[in-house]
């Protein structure tokens, strides 16, 4: 190739401190050119991000003013709350993530924390760890916490978004525990939830009272921030069981403090928060009947390279002139055809 030719391929500027995975490499570099851009304040940033055709990492709005010829954004994940996605859109920048590359392990994470609250896993191996004694099964037994473990075999769960994720849990549920699946998700045909054994539910509120478990798959946006608050949290059965699985923001965190405080739910699993990292001593730390982990439902060994591999298709589809699966703002679309 020609210096000429070479100088003619698009940029890919990649936002440090993410590095860039070699599976999306391998997509990327045969036809586009990858820096690495430094922090504010590096002395190479502005020429690198000047001509800049796609952006990866977390996308600020000083960025995104930075990059007069930029064409897209690439997500190597689901979520997008780390990027200006408004902005995006009002310049008619595509904005393309890796959704359902993790849906096999956000899926089983659900599962196990499930099975950790209800089999009282995680309650009884902290009476080991804290206690350096063993403590019989008759502990787990009577009213109140931890109270007897019980089976998931049978009860019925509650999925809130049904995307990649939630239809992978959905079978999983049916077919490994013989679960009644219930469905919520304004955005998909009922016909289609049916066709998958799940039973669609249009109200909200309905899913609510009558789940056994409900788990929560959506992504965060305006129509979707706080959800579940005080009011879903009561219309809960005070045996039930609340999966945070989306982002934490879905979810009023001061009402859930007190829903597991108050007995208005029996427990909850929890893998997002509010603010994260989250802060020290925050109420949910010391509750036995929660089951925390740090946002690490689908960062497994296997999803990394399918997470970047996946955005980068969608990356190169967008500068080839082509039309994304993976779509966040749709919205881009109109404002660019406008023009």
């Amino acid at each position: 190739m020609t210096q000429a030719q070479a100088q003619g391929r698009k940029r890919i500027a990649v936002l440090g401190p993410y590095e860039l995975h070699p599976a999306a490499r391998d997509v990327l570099s045969p036809d586009f050119d990858i820096v690495e851009v430094g922090p504010p304040g590096d002395p190479d940033r502005d020429e690198l991000l000047a001509g800049a055709h796609g952006l990866v990492g977390a996308v600020t709005p000083g960025d995104l003013a930075a990059c007069p010829v930029l064409e897209v954004i690439g997500i190597p994940g689901s979520g997008w709350d780390h990027v200006d996605v408004a902005g995006a859109t009002a310049r008619g920048i595509p904005v393309v993530n890796a959704a359902g590359a993790q849906h096999a392990a956000v899926a089983e994470h659900a599962v196990g924390l499930m099975l950790s609250l209800a089999k009282r896993i995680a309650a009884s191996d902290r009476v080991f760890h804290e206690q350096k004694r063993f403590l019989p099964r008759e502990h787990f037994t009577g009213d109140g916490w931890p109270g007897w473990p019980e089976e998931i075999d049978g009860k019925t769960i509650g999925i809130v978004g049904f995307g990649f994720i939630g239809r992978d849990l959905a079978r999983k549920c049916r077919l490994g525990f013989d679960m009644t699946v219930l469905a919520h998700d304004p955005f998909v045909d009922p016909d289609e939830m049916e066709r998958q054994g799940v039973v669609p539910i249009e109200v909200l509120d309905d899913l609510m009272r009558t789940s056994d478990f409900v788990s929560l798959h959506m992504p965060l946006m305006p129509a979707t921030e706080r959800m579940i608050g005080e009011r879903e949290l009561r219309l809960m059965q005070p045996h039930a069981y609340l999966l945070n699985l989306s982002r934490g923001g879905t979810v009023d965190e001061d009402a859930l403090v007190r829903a597991l405080q108050e007995g208005w739910i029996r427990g909850a699993g929890i893998d997002v928060f509010d603010e994260e990292p989250a802060r020290d001593n925050h109420p949910l730390y010391g509750m036995d009947n929660v089951v925390l982990t740090p946002h690490i439902g689908g960062w497994v060994i296997e999803a990394m390279p399918r997470l970047s591999a996946v955005m980068a298709r969608e990356m190169r589809t967008v500068l080839r002139g082509g039309r994304p699966w993976r779509l966040v703002n749709p919205e881009s679309r109109q404002v660019l055809s406008s023009r």
